[in-house]
């Protein structure tokens, strides 16, 4: 009487077997995601680890002021000759 349940059935199976590949592809790109976000994480925490540290070696060998708003150096004062000539004035 029915002559759609034997297409109904294969449709199913089909629409099922494709639903079940898609969920497993998904699956291993979410894994390769997560792995990529790990690695790019575990690179960007050495780099700011390495970073600090070397901050921190340089704070207590002296080599940076505790003071950042304080510019330490060296000057020298050079005193100009006065010049005897001028330029004379305008009329």
């Amino acid at each position: 009487m029915n002559t759609l349940s034997g297409n109904n059935l294969i449709s199913r199976l089909l629409v099922g077997v494709i639903t079940l590949t898609l969920v497993i592809v998904g699956f291993f790109f979410l894994t390769i995601a997560l792995a990529i976000g790990a690695v790019v994480a575990l690179v960007f925490g050495a780099r700011l680890w390495w970073t600090l540290r070397k901050l921190k070696k340089m704070q207590a060998s002296g080599a940076v002021a505790a003071d950042a708003h304080v510019v330490e150096g060296d000057y020298r004062i050079i005193e100009h000759e006065t010049t005897v000539e001028r330029l004379p004035p305008k009329l």
